[in-house]
């Protein structure tokens, strides 16, 4: 079962990202390359052939990091 994202999360992750976009990106490519490239894949095959690339990868990456996020405030 998939964890919970709380509104908090939600905008805890937004906060983040609003304040440092393009860091939080280039940050998440690396993360995912490394710790999940089977949906970095996916993601990078979803939008190939889209002309919002840009959008499908970053909301992507926005719910996998909120799974993420989700996870470890579940597990304390």
């Amino acid at each position: 079962m998939l964890p919970v994202i709380t509104p908090d999360i939600r905008e805890a992750l937004e906060k983040v990202i609003q304040d440092t976009p393009e860091d939080w990106k280039k940050e998440m490519v690396h993360h995912l390359k490394e710790d999940n490239p089977e949906i970095n894949s996916l993601l990078l095959s979803l939008a190939q052939d889209s002309p919002e690339a840009k959008k499908i990868i970053l909301a992507g990456f926005m719910v996998y990091k909120a799974l993420e996020m989700a996870e470890e405030k579940e597990e304390f």
